[in-house]
């Protein structure tokens, strides 16, 4: 039976510097190339069936003017020997998700944009056919940059087992934006840890109400503290020898100085459902 490898792109959540007139997930990584298309293609790349980006309702339309609602399958985009090569094309759904109202401002962090996109892919496709549940999870992060060509050659290794992408020794528990995946058991522990290990309203004798700064804690919370008791000794360890953080103007302008000429995979182009033969010219 085929395996369903769900996209996750978190983009909500994120505690920037940045104070542009649009979000962070915006930032240009090279012409015409945003860092939440980066994501995208690394999603594309790594073999997912669907990508869900996770975002607010403010910032969804810009996101959506420039990605649209499908990118090819690299794998199946263009295929020399093929008679007709737009039979075989492969599109991937991007889906928008927002964050729901009842997690703002008690657990709305980056990582929990991660956790909420795969419960919301989990539901909404489970609730079509168990056949369309998705088997894992993989997480591409808008606001680390690495070539995202690197997981083409791991599409493999994804359906087998877990895989983590490493840098200089370092991985996403030590708040680096590197891709990963989760199992749906790994999610649903990742969701009972967000509840015991955050404070609430009240204090623990719930006789009076915490101070606005002290509810809530799990929403402070930064990637290594939401996936500090994740296990990821059994998984396969890819090593990416170029990263740059971008979740802020100082390590922006790092990236600046340091990538020079990006370019942006010719896959990534805008593309909605209703637009006829657009993909097949």
């Amino acid at each position: 039976m085929k395996k369903h490898l769900a996209g996750i792109i978190p983009v909500a959540g994120i505690k920037s510097d940045f104070n542009m007139p649009w979000h962070a997930s915006l930032m240009p990584v090279g012409p015409n190339y945003l860092a939440v298309e980066r994501a995208i293609a690394e999603c594309a790349y790594a073999g997912c069936d669907a990508i869900w980006i996770v975002c607010s309702d403010d910032v969804t339309p810009l996101i959506r003017y420039q990605v649209g609602e499908k990118i090819q399958d690299p794998v199946y985009n263009y295929r020399h020997f093929e008679i007709n090569k737009s039979d075989v094309k492969k599109p991937i759904r991007i889906y928008y998700v927002p964050i729901a109202i009842k997690d703002i401002n008690k657990r709305d962090n980056l990582a929990w944009s991660a956790i909420f996109g795969a419960l919301t892919a989990n539901k909404v496709l489970g609730s079509l056919s168990t056949h369309l549940c998705p088997d894992k999870f993989y997480i591409a992060w808008p606001y680390g940059y690495y070539d995202p060509w690197i997981l083409r050659e791991h599409r493999k290794d994804l359906m087998e087992g877990n895989i983590v992408l490493v840098n200089d020794g370092e991985t996403i528990k030590d708040n680096k934006y590197l891709g990963f995946t989760l199992s749906t058991e790994q999610i649903e522990l990742l969701v009972q840890e967000s509840a015991s290990t955050s404070s609430g309203l009240w204090n623990q004798e719930r006789t009076e109400k915490l101070p606005l700064d002290e509810r809530y804690s799990y929403r402070n919370f930064n990637l290594s503290q939401v996936f500090k008791n994740l296990d990821i000794s059994g998984y396969k360890k890819i090593a990416v020898e170029s990263y740059q953080t971008i979740d802020c103007w100082a390590e922006y302008c790092n990236f600046l100085s340091t990538y020079k000429s990006v370019k942006k995979p010719s896959i990534l182009k805008y593309s909605e459902w209703n637009e006829i033969g657009v993909d097949d010219v």
